[in-house]
């Protein structure tokens, strides 16, 4: 039921007046900031506080300004409402769904797809990590090492369980650093592999 004030009444007889700016049609819209999917309620991003919010009776619901709250960069979505803040001035804003849900997505879909476009299909390859040597190409010098860390290892710490074991990564770094003296000089003995000898 229509108004001669500009307002509309909802089925239970509320009145609903819009903000008094003219009606913005969905086809001037960046599709991306519609939502019309079948079955959906229909949402529309509010031209004033750029938050997504849902269509009644082809009005912006209305809701507060988060002006006056500390903004963040993150997307506020349906339910959420600020504590404090001003009736947002894009309230109650008339949007025209002058657009069939065809042509909504074939819209949606030519701007996903140019966006798509402009992203690199080349494919940048990180370089493998170096694997670690066998314990018979390993220095002697770290043996003692190694082995204090496999004792270490099996007698069942709860925090190595939890990969935080500061005595475990102390023996790693030792045996690393111990590792790399050991490849800088020449003559260091490796292990021999058992059996030999």
């Amino acid at each position: 039921m229509r108004l001669l004030n500009g307002g509309e009444r909802n089925s239970k007889g509320d009145l609903m007046r819009h903000n008094g700016r003219a009606p913005i049609l969905a086809s001037r819209m960046r599709p991306e900031h519609l939502s019309l999917r079948d079955g959906e309620p229909r949402l529309v991003v509010c031209p004033d506080c750029d938050t997504w919010h849902r269509l009644t009776r082809s009005m912006i619901k209305p809701h507060r300004d988060v002006s006056a709250v500390q903004r963040t960069d993150a997307r506020r979505y349906l339910g959420e409402k600020p504590s404090e803040g001003r009736r947002c001035p894009g309230s109650a804003q008339r949007i025209d769904i002058d657009i069939s849900v065809e042509e909504w997505g074939e819209r949606l879909l030519a701007v996903e797809t140019t966006a798509a476009g402009r992203r690199t299909t080349r494919s940048f390859r990180k370089p493998r990590p170096q694997a670690a040597p066998a314990p018979v190409q390993m220095p002697a010098a770290t043996r003692r090492l190694r082995e204090q860390l496999a004792e270490h290892l099996q007698s069942g710490c709860p925090r190595c369980r939890a990969g935080r074991c500061a005595y475990a990564i102390a023996l790693r770094q030792r045996i690393r650093h111990t590792a790399q003296i050991a490849a800088r000089m020449p003559g260091v003995a490796r292990t021999p592999l058992p059996g030999a000898g």
